[in-house]
């Protein structure tokens, strides 16, 4: 059960830094303590490093629980998952 958590937290990490990126990079919301372009290309590469290594923890658990039926769903879940963090 422990792990599956971590794995729950880990999918939800995206939720939570690409919205504070966004919103602290406006200069309409934050005026002048809005992140610059160096910031805002560092907190994007941060979050990308960050994603993949997360994505990878999600997969190596996956692959561990060794049902095909768990393979088939994971990885349309993780399409959808994939699109909406795009969207984001």
């Amino acid at each position: 059960m422990n792990d599956f958590l971590n794995v729950l937290m880990s999918l939800q990490l995206p939720f939570a830094l690409i919205p504070v990126l966004t919103f602290t990079s406006l200069p309409g919301v934050m005026h002048d303590f809005a992140n610059g372009l160096f910031w805002r290309v560092a907190g994007g590469l941060l979050i990308l490093l960050i994603c993949s290594i997360n994505m990878y923890f999600v997969v190596a658990y996956v692959m561990a629980l060794h049902s095909l039926a768990l393979y088939i769903g994971a990885a349309l879940l993780s399409v959808i998952y994939l699109a909406f963090v795009a969207y984001l």
